[in-house]
């Protein structure tokens, strides 16, 4: 159960991050069966998820995770990217087998409540995943579900992050079982998997800690950065984007690895840093190769990498290894907890202030 925090700062809901999985868990049926029922009674065949801010992060790895494990084609976009019309009349499915889910924590993002108003105009079916039930975005949306964030009362929202993910993870299982992607065998140990995962979260917390405390003074001069990564992590490269920008202030910019080598690099100097966000998997064969030509280069010596399994010291002794026997899909929930501490350590240590935003800003992007 999630229940108002005696620290609600940043790092506190940081640090409430295992909690929200573990509730998340405990209401499985709360939004897995009803997303379940949209997909069946509509024969639902494409999905667009639309989200701003953090909401449109969650969207990148949900859309993965339900494309993946359920073989429905599913996309993420910024809502302001985003034309149901335009998408209805080029499908080539029926308007009502489109779905459009609204992905908002609070629910009054107003881009967001737009999108869903004109996909029901084209005659989409829609969703409003959020955690207030009666909120603006509930009015626009054919289906509400809930997201099992909870209320934080710092603008930056990390648990909700947290908590976004693991759920479309677990609807994205449910699909593949119910559409016969995933064996029923697989679905068991997926899921178990899942739950381990949510049980050994505070110790990953508690992994990202020890590195920012070992790292803490060279951090704290992050004035330029780029976070890379691969695959699943798209979103975590995009989230760490956000929050190390929009906290800490510097620029930082959030890369598909070989992307950044397509030109981006040369804009590398010595004090620029940049993380690898390579967990256990295919994509962690490329990582040597980089950091080779960095060190030949001798670009910059702020090179982190993020990774996880079997691999700790292989990087160096600015990596960090996060233990744990959790899969590739499963990873990005784990791989922002370094930049969620980043930022918050970093503006504790800097004196920002992360938890009040001025008042004038607030009705800018979301409804009062």
């Amino acid at each position: 159960m999630i229940t108002e925090l005696e620290d609600p700062t940043m790092i506190g809901y940081i640090h409430d991050g295992g909690n929200a999985l573990r509730n998340v868990l405990e209401n499985e049926d709360a939004f897995v069966s009803p997303f379940r029922s949209v997909i069946e009674s509509n024969d639902i065949q494409e999905i667009h998820f639309v989200g701003s801010g953090t909401s449109y992060n969650a969207s990148l790895y949900i859309a993965k995770m339900i494309s993946r494990f359920s073989h429905i084609a599913s996309y993420a976009a910024y809502p302001t990217r985003s034309d149901p019309k335009v998408d209805v009349a080029c499908s080539g499915y029926r308007a009502s087998q489109i779905l459009y889910v609204g992905v908002s924590q609070s629910g009054t993002s107003v881009s967001t409540i737009d999108v869903l108003r004109r996909a029901r105009e084209a005659g989409a079916s829609t969703i409003a995943l959020t955690d207030v039930m009666d909120s603006p975005v509930v009015e626009e949306a054919d289906h509400a579900i809930r997201l099992f964030t909870g209320h934080e009362v710092v603008h930056v929202e990390t648990r909700g992050y947290l908590a976004t993910l693991f759920e479309g993870f677990l609807i994205a299982l449910d699909l593949g079982r119910t559409r016969g992607i995933l064996a029923q065998e697989e679905f068991l140990s997926r899921h178990e998997s899942a739950r381990r995962f949510s049980e050994e979260f505070d110790g990953l917390i508690a992994q990202a800690e020890d590195w920012y405390s070992m790292h803490a003074d060279e951090l704290q001069s992050l004035g330029r950065a780029y976070v890379c990564s691969y695959g699943v992590n798209e979103c975590t490269a995009e989230e760490a984007e956000l929050k190390l920008t929009e906290t800490f202030g510097k620029p930082v910019r959030g890369y598909e690895l070989e992307e950044m080598i397509h030109g981006p690099h040369y804009a590398l100097d010595e004090d620029t840093f940049v993380f690898f966000v390579a967990p256990s998997g295919e994509c962690l064969k490329r990582i040597p190769v980089f950091l080779d030509w960095f060190k030949k280069n001798q670009i910059t010596e702020h090179v982190f990498v993020i990774t996880s399994g079997s691999h700790l010291g292989q990087f160096g002794d600015k990596s960090l290894c996060l233990g744990g026997d959790f899969s590739e899909e499963l990873s990005p929930i784990a791989m922002i907890l370094p930049f969620y501490i980043i930022a918050a350590r970093n503006c504790i240590s800097a004196g920002i202030n992360t938890r009040d935003k001025p008042a004038n800003r607030i009705a800018f992007a979301h409804l009062d």
